[in-house]
């Protein structure tokens, strides 16, 4: 059982972004616009032009613009002004902190020239009289990141979006995290996909699930007459459900409950769990064909009903 990725579609053209880019620099009749300027008059999202130009500085170029802050304008910053800017986020927000992709979201500066200007985003938050992050980079393993894809993915009944990341306040991490861990947002989908789909030894053949259970009767048949009791089948599987398996049932049965169709994307109080059909206990084994997706409260009323 393999899933994959959807197919990726580019909807906006080159032309598109940069035509808009051009028409809020002459609105504004500037020949510089900062990316948190753009974000506040122009059409299309960051993720958008980073995903078909690479940075804002590029697409600036393309534009024809200045596509850097003068040192001049940049030391007329001043901290107290990153300060209070961070700060006004975090009231925004009602949190002690704010995150890098937050501070891209909402901020009045880049958060490039924060971090520029105070080395690590802590310190800059430190300094602000907030709460750090806690979210250093050298603190995040790749298995953290998919646990978080697979709740977002689940939560959201579909593949996430970039979009989802850095508008929908969904992801404990920023888009950032996931493109410096993975090389990019694709690239970090790509490697979930193939984390799910890497090989199990908990998923035995049906076929020979099929082919054991028919050798287990004939030998029973055998053996009837045998004074010695028989003893209890043992399982080919483990009672025990992987993440793999679980995430690739949750996905065959489209994040939704096979029982009541409940489904976290319509309400987010909604925990799926993934079932034996037939439960454990009683001979089922662990493999794609007995399991299937539940709510909790349709797999604590089958549970009831036992």
């Amino acid at each position: 059982m393999k899933f994959e990725l959807n197919d990726y579609r580019k909807e906006l053209t080159d032309e598109e972004i940069i035509e808009d880019i051009k028409r809020v620099a002459q609105e504004l009749e500037h020949d510089y616009i900062s990316i948190s300027t753009y974000r506040k008059c122009g059409q299309y999202s960051q993720t958008a032009i980073q995903g078909h130009f690479g940075t804002w500085k590029n697409a600036l170029s393309i534009a024809g613009l200045r596509n850097e802050r003068t040192k001049s304008e940049l030391k007329r910053i001043k901290n107290e002004d990153y300060y209070a800017d961070l700060q006004r986020i975090a009231k925004q927000l009602n949190k002690d902190t704010v995150l890098y992709e937050e501070y891209r979201q909402y901020g009045k500066y880049a958060a490039e020239h924060v971090f520029s200007r105070f080395k690590t985003w802590d310190k800059a938050l430190l300094a602000a009289g907030l709460q750090p992050t806690g979210l250093a980079r050298s603190r995040i393993d790749e298995q953290t990141l998919f646990d978080e894809l697979e709740r977002i993915w689940t939560k959201l009944g579909r593949q996430p979006t970039s979009t989802d990341i850095t508008k929908g306040n969904i992801s404990k991490y920023s888009l950032d995290t996931y493109k410096r861990r993975f090389g990019g947002w694709r690239n970090a989908l790509k490697a979930f996909v193939e984390y799910i789909n890497l090989d199990s030894s908990e998923e035995i053949d049906e076929e020979e699930l099929k082919e054991n259970k028919i050798n287990d009767k004939e030998n029973i048949s055998k053996t009837v007459n045998v004074e010695k009791p028989l003893q209890k089948k043992e399982h080919r599987t483990s009672r025990n459900i992987n993440a793999r398996m679980r995430f690739k049932i949750l996905k065959r049965d489209n994040f939704k409950c096979c029982a009541c169709g409940a489904s976290p994307a319509k309400d987010p109080s909604v925990d799926l769990h993934v079932d034996h059909i037939i439960p454990w206990a009683k001979g089922g084994e662990t493999v794609v064909d007995n399991l299937q997706t539940l709510c909790s409260k349709c797999n604590l009323g089958k549970g009831d009903m036992e």
